[in-house]
């Protein structure tokens, strides 16, 4: 995960400024129904806001580390979610 953070830090310009002075966070939010009600966190994504304007998007760090958590694959097994 470390090296996808620093290629983004190396790579990153913003669109609406074309600045490159990221400032790089993750946020975690609930699903629906059982992750909801339990206040399960089960999507995390990684935040990359410009320090300049503050544009912001949002990446699935899901997708750009290739991984899905262990535990949230077997409560989607356990209750499809």
């Amino acid at each position: 995960m470390v090296d996808i953070l620093e290629e983004i830090k190396r790579r990153w310009k913003c669109p609406k400024c074309g600045t490159g002075e990221p400032y790089i966070n993750e946020h975690s939010f609930t699903g629906s129904g059982l992750s909801r009600l339990l206040n399960w966190q089960a999507y995390t994504y990684i935040a990359i806001t410009c320090r300049h304007c503050g544009y912001t998007e949002f990446y699935n760090k899901e997708i750009l580390t290739g991984k899905r958590d262990t535990l949230m694959q077997l409560l989607d097994l356990l209750f499809g979610t």
